[in-house]
């Protein structure tokens, strides 16, 4: 029996090695990072600027099909290079690439 802190996770992180996007003040300032650790709860994201972010803001990952999955997500912690985000909405997908408005939940 561990205490370590991946023995409490409500569900399993699965790596990932993706360009995400945090994006905030209604959609006019977006901040790039790496997706790095994904679960059905939150994600673990690397980038330059993390602790500049919002509480809350959409945080969009391009999948292999080029449609971004979006989600309302709030931030836990950063260290500075490393954030911990947790999932706070419903996912969507944006099924236009190109029309972010086009979106139908999933």
């Amino acid at each position: 029996m561990g205490d370590s802190f991946s023995d409490k996770r409500r569900s399993v992180r699965t790596r990932r090695l993706r360009h995400a996007l945090c994006v905030f003040n209604n959609g006019a300032s977006a901040l790039d990072v790496t997706l790095r650790d994904l679960s059905a709860g939150g994600a673990r994201v690397v980038g330059d600027g993390l602790p500049f972010l919002p509480r809350t803001f959409d945080f969009r990952v391009r999948e292999g099909d080029g449609a971004y999955s979006i989600r309302r997500a709030r931030l836990i912690w950063t260290d500075g290079k490393t954030a911990g985000l947790e999932f706070i909405a419903l996912r969507q997908r944006v099924i236009d690439a190109g029309h972010p408005r086009a979106c139908s939940r999933i």
